[in-house]
């Protein structure tokens, strides 16, 4: 494409894998990679924390947040200077430290905290901002701290860091800035947003359990998975067919509910037609009746334990992609969704089945690597909880296609018995539960609450309003923030601008924000297209550091984002790139993320999550080859371009 600069990334984990022992052979295989870059004329971008540390680190140092991190990182960044040095042109400290404040921050309207490490279960708002109070001025010191250690190597090296920029309104961004640098501010607002929510909403029901992913969700509350099931193939156990692509040309069914309707086309042959149905119980029926040849969907609700007739079907394909499924109740219910996972926490054991069955997951690092835990907050006198031991019973949501509720099932299934545990959690014991039949393709309009507007604009407070969406890095580096937050040895440890940007709203769009946290749960075909938001960034960092060139780290898009080409993304990116650049900004590079298909932080892969520019079949190609997509040529185009221009 010729590109002349590639970036990658160490990882501690590998280097360091036990503390103050370096593995020297994972040392070479990161120099034999900078030595393939450079010998192929480009130069080395190399990131030393991309989203990753050592579990020795974490357990027992007290992780990013420990006393003895900034220097236990310089220690590692030494290390690979030394290993390496000679073949980076550029550094990067820290991938993205403003999302590393999401492994320490909850907001009420999360379910989990969106990165690693997590904090202990039970732990309020109080102990996130704590930790986020110890987290922030850490990265700056280690930040501060590992490019000295790098300099002692290379004097020339050029050390940056590369936060994530969310586009907002000038106006939004400066306000978000000044808050930033007023300490007791910013935390007043920081508790006041994301303790809890304004109103407990009022619904048909108080929890449906009904087969609902999260990622389904944006308008309410969830608990941990219930259950984890798999896309498979449901055909009659007489069939001729073997694998997926006997199913070439055939007529299949495909439940109308969640993702199946795009998901199909993923796991599927092209040529291979769709017939939609409204449930499971409808699609088997025709499958049975010989209307059509196979159908498409969750293992679990394919075929259940407790279907009747199971013997007449086989499942084809099961394990593709899977997913976790969840309770949701309406915002405000956090007291109901902590007996709800604890009734979770406790079956899990006793429900694990395959292909689907019940989940226990760590809530954090915390837990999975048996640290201390904080007390556990039971919450029992929540409104909404009051509400329902006045009434007696709680009043569930499920599916009417599950076991238990479906005619073609002969016994009750996952999520009855985990209704009646709920209700036992609740009432100390049985005779308390409501089963309110759904159907499926509207399981979450019981959920509706003509109060839910008031969340959703408490919501959207709280989402701008933390600290992640602040330019808080820089804010630092130029010595605005408070010295607690960013120590006099950190500010201006900095040898260029460097930056990442995806997404963003002007003002005229500011009601969809709900847009940009689909793009934080990997929602990204629904993520909001902002260009200008680029420019307006590199403005705003040039006039802050006007002597230092700035990178775009990263920019780049899913095949389709916001009814937007990722061809045209780029075309209209690089163009506020190039307006930037006549207005004097000294963009020295641009990076595309990236050059293949990659896993996005665990979500299924398909192209709501495939930011390649050349496409990896991840799931169904053992060789994993690079195919190029059209976007391929376009880059390369515009990188052709720019050379001859100089």
């Amino acid at each position: 494409m010729g590109c002349r600069l590639f970036r990658f990334s160490v990882s501690w984990a590998r280097v360091e894998v036990a503390e103050g022992v370096f593995d020297e052979a994972a040392l070479e295989v990161y120099r034999g990679i900078a030595e393939c870059i450079r010998g192929h004329g480009m130069k080395v971008m190399l990131t030393l924390h991309h989203f990753t540390w050592p579990v020795w680190l974490e357990r027992d140092r007290g992780g990013m947040t420990g006393g003895d991190f900034p220097d236990l990182f310089a220690r590692y960044a030494a290390r690979v200077a030394e290993s390496m040095g000679d073949l980076v042109d550029y550094w990067i400290t820290f991938n993205e430290p403003s999302q590393l404040t999401f492994g320490y921050i909850r907001p009420w309207w999360h379910n989990r905290y969106f990165m690693p490490p997590g904090l202990p279960r039970g732990a309020d708002v109080d102990a996130e901002a704590a930790a986020v109070g110890r987290l922030v001025p850490n990265l700056f010191v280690a930040n501060a701290r590992a490019r000295k250690r790098i300099k002692e190597f290379d004097p020339g090296a050029m050390v940056g860091v590369n936060p994530l920029v969310t586009g907002f309104p000038t106006w939004l961004q400066m306000l978000m800035d000044w808050g930033a640098c007023h300490r007791g501010l910013a935390e007043a607002m920081f508790k006041f947003t994301t303790g809890g929510a304004l109103v407990g909403e009022k619904a048909r029901v108080d929890l449906v359990i009904a087969g609902v992913t999260g990622e389904d969700l944006s308008n309410f509350a969830f608990s941990d998975p219930y259950l984890r099931t798999s896309k498979a193939v449901l055909v009659p156990a007489d069939s001729g067919f073997s694998d997926i692509a006997g199913l070439a040309g055939a007529l299949v069914g495909v439940i109308g509910v969640g993702n199946q309707p795009m998901a199909w086309r993923r796991d599927l042959p092209g040529t291979a037609r769709k017939r939609v149905y409204a449930d499971y119980d409808e699609a088997r029926a025709a499958l049975a009746a010989g209307e059509v040849d196979a159908v498409y969907g969750d293992s679990y609700y394919l075929k259940p334990p407790e279907l009747r007739n199971a013997e007449d079907f086989r499942l084809l394909a099961a394990g593709r992609n899977e997913e976790s499924y969840v309770a949701v109740a309406p915002h405000g219910h956090c007291g109901l969704l902590g007996h709800v996972n604890r009734a979770v926490e406790e079956s899990a054991e006793a429900w694990w089945r395959s292909p689907g069955g019940g989940m226990a997951r760590p809530e954090s690092l915390h837990r999975a690597l048996g640290c201390v835990e904080f007390p556990e907050q039971r919450a029992e006198h929540g409104r909404e909880l009051r509400r329902m031991r006045k009434r007696g019973r709680i009043r569930v949501g499920i599916r009417g296609d599950a076991p238990g509720l479906s005619d073609q099932c002969a016994d009750d299934g996952l999520e009855m018995e985990l209704a009646r545990r709920i209700a036992r959690e609740i009432f100390g014991e049985d005779g308390h539960l409501e089963v309110v039949p759904l159907k499926p393709v509207a399981r979450l309009k019981v959920l509706g609450s003509k109060s839910s507007w008031l969340n959703r604009a408490w919501r959207f407070w709280g989402t701008v309003s933390l600290i992640a969406n602040a330019n808080w890095w820089y804010l630092g580096m130029r010595g605005s923030l408070a010295k607690e937050l960013c120590p006099e040895e950190a500010v201006g440890a900095m040898d260029f601008v460097g930056l990442d940007y995806y997404w963003g709203l002007p003002t005229t769009r500011l009601h969809e924000f709900r847009a940009l946290e689909d793009a934080a749960h990997g929602r990204f075909i629904k993520a909001p297209v902002w260009p200008r938001g680029l420019y307006h960034a590199l403005r705003r960092f040039h006039r802050w550091f006007p002597d230092k060139e700035v990178f775009v780290v990263e920019n780049g898009s899913v095949p389709v984002a916001n009814g937007v080409k990722r061809s045209d993304y780029l075309r209209r990116h690089l163009r506020q790139v190039e307006l930037a650049m006549a207005d004097g900004v000294p963009v020295k590079g641009y990076n595309f993320w990236s050059i293949t298909s990659n896993r996005e932080w665990g979500h299924a892969f398909d192209p709501n999550t495939d930011f390649g520019l050349y496409f990896v079949d991840l799931d169904r190609d053992p060789e994993l080859r690079r195919v190029p997509t059209d976007d391929v040529r376009i880059y390369e185009e515009i990188i052709r371009r720019r050379s001859t221009a100089g």
